[in-house]
């Protein structure tokens, strides 16, 4: 384990002291001047220089060195954040970078996978799927040429987190691979890796490349309602496996459909602010949230609480799934004919989507723990979200104020770290209440964090009155 620990350290300090080093340099007049003056330290000559390391990769691994492979894989993976700090800082941007670094990103992890799928050495461990691996790669490849008749040619978020998805997936499956060959203890993380948390770590690769590629061949302004389209077709799906599917598992997929429709739902507002859309977008975003955050999460509601262990709860839990849905379709209807005069950007009650992400929760914290007392409570959380959303209370939005606001560093970590708990929660039972225990820690953080005070109401108007000046 302490070989392990140490490589996982290893890392970690190449990746510090490439964080110290490019910003500093980036800072610093001499610094900028000698990068500018050797081409093979501009983000172009790095990419290039980035192609062949893959393959290199492999041919250690393939002779045994797992460890020295995965601090080579992971140095030249570390400098893809050096050619966009150095693009920025040194003013060092061009036309032909935005193709090359993500096809520098390709050269470099697709051989690495394919040796991961391809090799039989250890049968035994987890091994990535040939056909997942194939269809990711197609995909890829095919957003790679999109640049080439497409006017969008830089990678988008959903690139940005399939890149990092990908390279943390790479990386602990060579960790597993080396804690085998060397026969060292496994790192804590790795006990808990798995084929089935392999492959829908995977599929989330799959869905990701397929989402970066769509992104880059719609018009731009298309972009809210696919995103809203997909938002309904959570919701539906969501509601389907709520009602055909027998209790215990299939409360928790139906959940995380309706968390993955949260992600959708908070990109639409943002892509329709930038990009435009069409005439009824919002009442298609409305019709998108009351399918995903009221019908859906009410069919759970109603499914959990009728089976509940309070026999006066399972009376009532038809009342009680209603009455959060005739608060979501409150709050819809109030978001198209709003009752208060709110500066753009703060919402009149708290969004559906925090809303369902309470019910939703609070619902499958019962599942997990069927006591009367937790029934009472699960419940009083369920009424307080339908309270909170048809209330008067300020929320800020979350996709247009908040997220925009954090560090896209943290906020692709954030992502990712979603992704791996969701992965691990679908396949591993104990990793359920990880997964319950961080959707109710994001929407307390939301129902307390996110309230738009009277000051922050006030700078909001004053900076409308100015815009419009």
């Amino acid at each position: 384990m302490f070989q392990t620990l140490f490589l996982i350290c290893a890392v970690l300090f190449l990746l510090a002291l490439e964080r110290a080093v490019t910003n500093w340099a980036i800072r610093t007049p001499s610094a900028r001047d000698f990068i500018r003056a050797h081409f093979l330290l501009h983000p172009n000559g790095i990419s290039i220089l980035r192609f062949p390391q893959g393959v290199v990769a492999v041919f250690l691994a393939a002779r045994g060195y797992w460890g020295l492979a995965i601090l080579w894989f992971a140095f030249w993976m570390i400098t893809d954040l050096t050619d966009g700090t150095i693009a920025r800082g040194c003013d060092l941007k061009t036309a032909a970078g935005e193709w090359l670094d993500p096809l520098a990103d390709k050269f470099m992890s697709f051989p690495v996978l394919l040796f991961l799928a391809l090799d039989t050495t250890h049968t035994a461990t987890p091994r990535l799927s040939l056909f997942w691996v194939a269809l990711y790669c197609f995909i890829d490849v095919m957003g790679q040429c999109s640049r080439f008749f497409c006017k969008k040619k830089a990678a988008n978020s959903f690139g940005k987190v399939k890149t990092a998805l990908v390279t943390i997936l790479i990386a602990v499956l060579s960790l597993y691979q080396y804690c085998t060959i060397e026969k060292l203890a496994q790192f804590p993380p790795l006990t808990q890796l798995s084929q089935e948390v392999v492959n829908a770590m995977t599929i989330a690769c799959v869905i990701l490349a397929f989402l970066s590629l769509y992104c880059k061949v719609i018009p731009s302004h298309f972009y809210a309602n696919s995103l809203t389209l997909l938002n309904f077709l959570c919701g539906l799906l969501a509601t389907v496996i709520a009602w055909t599917q027998p209790p215990g598992k299939s409360y928790l997929l139906a959940f995380v459909v309706i968390f993955l429709g949260q992600f959708f739902d908070l990109f639409d507002g943002k892509m329709a602010q930038k990009f435009g859309s069409t005439p009824r977008g919002a009442l298609y975003d409305d019709i998108a949230d009351g399918t995903n955050f009221g019908i859906a999460c009410g069919s759970i509601i109603f499914r959990i609480f009728h089976n509940s262990p309070s026999p006066l709860l399972s009376l009532l839990a038809p009342v009680l799934a209603l009455f959060y849905l005739g608060c979501v379709i409150y709050r819809l209807r109030r978001f198209l004919h709003p009752t208060r005069n709110l500066p753009k950007g703060i919402f009149q009650g708290m969004p559906s989507p925090a809303g369902a992400l309470l019910a939703g929760s609070a619902s499958m914290l019962l599942s997990l723990y069927a006591t009367e007392f937790a029934a009472y409570f699960c419940a009083a959380l369920v009424v307080l979200a339908g309270v909170l959303m048809i209330s008067h209370v300020p929320y800020r939005h979350f996709g247009r104020d908040l997220w925009p606001s954090i560090p896209m560093g943290l906020r692709i970590f954030f992502l990712i770290l979603i992704i791996f708990i969701t992965c691990f929660a679908l396949v591993k039972k104990g990793w359920t209440h990880a997964f319950i225990q961080l959707t109710i820690l994001l929407t307390a953080a939301y129902a307390l964090g996110a309230i738009a005070h009277p000051r922050y109401l006030q700078k909001k108007r004053e900076e409308e009155k100015a815009g419009e000046a």
